[in-house]
């Protein structure tokens, strides 16, 4: 048996222990008698409900500040704040946030909710997957567990699993994420692609980092809050360009959910339009080409780099990607550039103790 699937069936034992199945029947326990509203109509809530659903404990509604109709995953009503303190006062509220769950909670606090009927997800035996949930991608992460060489990623890519099955907290790096000294140097004449640059945090991030010397600074956002608030935060900085478009395998428009802050994204179903482009499209006709390109791009990653094919085999730049926002992300993205051949180093380090911010270099 492979270290990863002997890793793994140690796991799999404790899905199925009876402490595992205990911790269940309390959180049935802590439900039960009142309404389940779950705060957050996004990919967390919509997992979450699922998820509890398959386990015994079925959710009367959301609520979103941002939202609103029948959820499409799950044809649960979405109701306001407004709404959920007429219609559901007395209801049990989870809080299905991590970035924004204690603004959540302020703001529930301020309605009239009382805090012991507000929940959170760190704070209860909900898991991010059932054990049959990840059976399509156990293949995909023990090929994963082969490709990276360091131990680190290896111990990163097990507690992911364990992260999705277990909830159990992943190690956190204490080294500067996008720009991990362990894994990357920064020269002084980066050419920075910085896509979903949000607020411009991760570019301060970088020209501290280099002692503001760099070539050029390129910042995609597809929130017009999130640009105006970076084009603000970084203005009189020379060499930035920032750019209200997405990044994506080509050049069109797409729809996309607005006013979710750090976590907008592209979707079918969501409430705005915008431009995309493709990175080879875009620097097809610029002298300097990316010597550094970040993606945080809320699970458009793989498309981007696809469209960042021709850069990538051309300059080899280096690439610090998010592999977190879907499961697949931590095989298919490295895959994918290895199959361009261009001889790329890889790791993965992860940043906070939860499933988010797991990042993959290639240098």
């Amino acid at each position: 048996m492979s270290k990863f699937r002997e890793a793994l069936s140690q796991i799999w034992a404790q899905c199925e222990s009876a402490e595992f199945q205990t911790g269940i029947k309390k959180l049935q326990d802590t439900f039960y008698g009142r309404p389940l509203v779950l705060y957050g109509a996004g990919d967390l809530g919509s997992r979450t409900a699922t998820w509890l659903s398959r386990n015994g404990i079925s959710a009367d509604c959301f609520c979103d500040r941002s939202r609103s109709g029948i959820h499409a995953d799950t044809a649960l009503t979405i109701v306001s704040p407004q709404e959920l303190l007429l219609n559901y006062k007395d209801a049990n509220t989870l809080i299905c946030s991590i970035t924004h769950a204690d603004d959540i909670r302020q703001g529930l606090l301020v309605l009239g909710i009382p805090e012991e009927r507000i929940f959170f997800m760190e704070n209860l035996p909900i898991h991010g997957m059932m054990v049959e949930d990840f059976l399509p991608h156990v293949d995909g992460y023990e090929w994963a567990y082969n490709f990276f060489t360091d131990d680190t990623s290896k111990a990163i890519i097990l507690n992911r699993v364990e992260g999705y099955l277990l909830s159990t907290p992943i190690k956190s790096s204490t080294n500067v994420e996008y720009f991990d000294n362990g894994v990357m140097t920064l020269g002084r004449e980066e050419v920075f692609v910085d896509g979903g640059m949000f607020n411009g945090d991760t570019a301060v991030k970088f020209i501290r980092r280099v002692a503001g010397q760099f070539r050029q600074y390129y910042g995609f956002e597809i929130d017009a809050t999130n640009y105006r608030q970076a084009a603000k935060n970084l203005k009189g900085i020379e060499r930035v360009t920032l750019l209200q478009k997405g990044l994506w395998s080509s050049e069109t428009e797409l729809r996309f959910n607005t006013n979710l802050s750090a976590s907008s994204k592209l979707s079918e179903s969501g409430d705005g339009t915008v431009q995309v482009t493709s990175l080879d499209t875009f620097f097809a006709d610029l002298f300097n080409k990316p010597t550094l390109i970040k993606l945080d791009i809320e699970g458009a990653e793989k498309e981007a780099l696809l469209g960042a094919k021709n850069i990538i085999k051309s300059v080899k730049p280096k690439l610090a990607i998010c592999a977190y926002h879907k499961p697949e992300d931590i095989y298919e993205l490295p895959k994918l550039l290895a199959g361009y051949g261009v001889g790329y180093k890889f790791a993965l380090r992860h940043y906070s103790d939860t499933l988010l911010d797991t990042v993959m270099y290639a240098v």
